[in-house]
């Protein structure tokens, strides 16, 4: 008995396999069709990086940023959390128009990043973004 129930969902099986691939219109497949103009502006992006001591990776960090080709606009807010190497300065540079906060002394009950990504967020809602990408100051992307 098991073996004609077995029988009988292989060739249900198999019935459903040939029509998809040979009825159906290739429908896995991928279409190289142009995607229709939008007629909606694409939505603004806001991006937080919450920083301490990224002196060495926090440049390349915000040029990655920058030079996606999101098409809507994008503004970069670091939060610089107390650093001592000059993390603020190396996100100003480059023409990339970085938004630099500087972190308010950390409030009990917080842990330093999000403390720092807290206060990054308050900023970039304050924009009324689109959407927002929280990021780290050593991720190129």
């Amino acid at each position: 008995m098991f073996f004609f129930i077995l029988t009988g969902a292989s060739a249900v099986s198999l019935v459903i396999w040939v029509y998809l691939t040979l009825f159906h219109g290739g429908f896995w497949g991928v279409r190289d069709e142009p995607a229709p103009p939008s007629t909606v502006p694409p939505r603004s992006l806001a991006v937080v990086i919450p920083a301490r001591d990224e002196a060495d990776t926090i440049g390349r960090a915000v040029a990655s940023l920058a030079k996606q080709d999101y098409p809507g606009p994008i503004r970069i807010f670091v939060v610089d959390d107390h650093s001592t190497d000059g993390t603020a300065d190396r996100a100003r540079e480059g023409s990339y128009g970085v938004e630099v906060i500087a972190a308010k002394p950390l409030p009990a009950g917080w842990t330093g990043k999000m403390w720092a990504v807290s206060q990054g967020l308050e900023h970039a809602l304050a924009t009324n973004p689109g959407y927002i990408l929280l990021t780290d100051a050593d991720i190129e992307h």
